[in-house]
């Protein structure tokens, strides 16, 4: 699944040049292309880290942080304070390899960062370079990796690796090349990168690195996910705090659907799934009455809610009117362009026309998350309200419903009276959720 091999992508455009000269390419394209090739052949190596060299010595800063606290490394054992993160060099007792250990107990976001000096120009490294780690993944289970690069103010690109770490678990050594091509996105730049890798964890485990380079050249082993497809394809929610329970929920849910008896289905995410403790008494108030089956799970993006449908989290039921919410955990996650949030919003609503092909479907706009109207979580949310709205036009048994303001200020604000995290509401929010809601189920239901 991981292995792949790098095309030159140069070499690509050039000989697609060639054969189609009318397909805008021209002389100056093509010698451009060839400039460019030849820049790359003479790049070096650039190293960020050797577990071989002195701390002291180091190429580059590097500092390990949580949300609260960070610290230098800058000597043999460095830990932040609540001990639930620390970063040693210590020697592979079974290889004798020198390495960094970093050790995570129980924590939300732990990070490795390395920074440099000077900014590094990286742009005519992306086509064909990669990040090179000889790493080690000791303890891997409820536990999240991921590593990141800055990609210009106010960007920055990741790429998972939670899957590639469970299959490398006591695996010993690996050389793991990941393709620089899996940060390129839109409005990316690289030209000034000043944090080239951050290796972001959470949970609880134990990994240790030998070293860390970007190389100019050369094959890698992993491959690149396909982002346009992520939010389409049925996939379980595989993170970490949502191992234990997320799989037996859906089994409960399943054995409640089997039963019947369902009048109103709520699908979504912990939004949804709030309503079984922030919202409760909200909801016993309003809509206590109703037989309901909430399929929110916390978490889920798109692709989980699909896979929940075709695993029979809806057989069995006919209800008169389902309502949804979905999409802003792709966006908080991965940062799924609003067109993929909404294909996959579409892939949900084709599954419910067949499955309940007699059901009314109330699609709710994504609820606004975080403070301000100009922050970038938000206006995504915002710009894929604007697509599903129009999706939902497309579909006669389908309503759109945006509710967003009446959880905003005048001026736009959403408050933590509100959505104490600027994501999810309490009581308050409920209720006002609640109350928006109740003409939609009087409506439906109670007709």
């Amino acid at each position: 699944m991981f292995v792949n091999s790098r095309k030159n992508t140069l070499a690509g455009i050039m000989f697609t040049c060639f054969l189609l000269p009318l397909a805008g390419c021209s002389n100056t394209t093509t010698e451009s292309n060839a400039a460019l090739l030849v820049q790359q052949q003479q790049l070096a190596d650039i190293p960020l880290f050797s577990a071989n060299i002195a701390i002291d010595q180091q190429p580059h800063r590097l500092s390990i942080s949580i949300p609260e606290q960070s610290k230098i490394i800058s000597s043999a054992f460095t830990e932040v304070d609540n001990k639930t993160l620390n970063a040693a060099i210590i020697v592979d007792e079974h290889t004798a390899k020198s390495a960094l250990a970093l050790s995570l107990n129980d924590t939300w976001r732990g990070s490795l960062h390395i920074d440099t000096d000077e900014p590094l120009n990286l742009n005519a490294y992306m086509t064909t370079g990669s990040i090179d780690l000889d790493i080690n993944v000791q303890q891997f289970y409820k536990t999240a990796l991921d590593i990141v690069m800055d990609c210009g103010p106010d960007c920055e690109s990741s790429v998972r690796l939670r899957e590639w770490a469970l299959s490398a678990k006591e695996q010993g050594w690996q050389k793991l090349s990941i393709p620089l091509t899996c940060f390129m996105q839109d409005n990316a730049n690289f030209a000034h990168v000043k944090r080239p890798i951050t290796l972001q964890m959470g949970g609880k485990g134990q990994l240790t690195i030998a070293s860390i380079n970007i190389k100019a050249t050369g094959p890698s082993n992993f491959q690149c996910p396909d982002k346009a497809t992520l939010t389409t394809t049925p996939d379980i929610l595989n993170e970490y705090w949502a191992v234990d329970w997320w799989m037996p929920r859906h089994k409960e849910k399943v054995a409640i659907a089997q039963q019947g008896n369902i009048d109103l289905l709520m699908i979504g995410d912990s939004i949804t799934h709030g309503w079984e403790n922030h919202g409760k008494e909200v909801w016993q108030k309003h809509f206590g009455d109703i037989q309901t089956l909430n399929i929110g799970f916390s978490g889920d993006r798109t692709e989980n809610v699909i896979w929940r449908l075709q695993h029979n989290t809806v057989d069995g039921i006919n209800p008169k009117l389902a309502v949804m919410m979905i999409g802003t955990n792709n966006t908080g996650h991965r940062f799924d362009k609003p067109e993929y949030i909404a294909n996959g919003v579409k892939a949900i609503i084709d599954d419910l026309a067949v499955r309940l092909p007699k059901t009314p479907l109330l699609l709710l706009a994504i609820f606004p998350r975080s403070a301000s109207a100009d922050d970038k979580l938000r206006i995504n949310n915002e710009q894929t309200n604007v697509l599903l709205k129009a999706l939902a036009q497309q579909y006669p048994q389908v309503e759109f419903a945006n509710f967003n303001a009446a959880f905003l200020t005048e001026g736009g604000t959403l408050t933590k009276e509100i959505m104490p995290d600027l994501l999810h509401p309490h009581a308050e929010g409920y209720e006002i959720w609640a109350n928006q809601l109740e003409p939609f189920i009087d409506q439906y239901l109670k007709k």
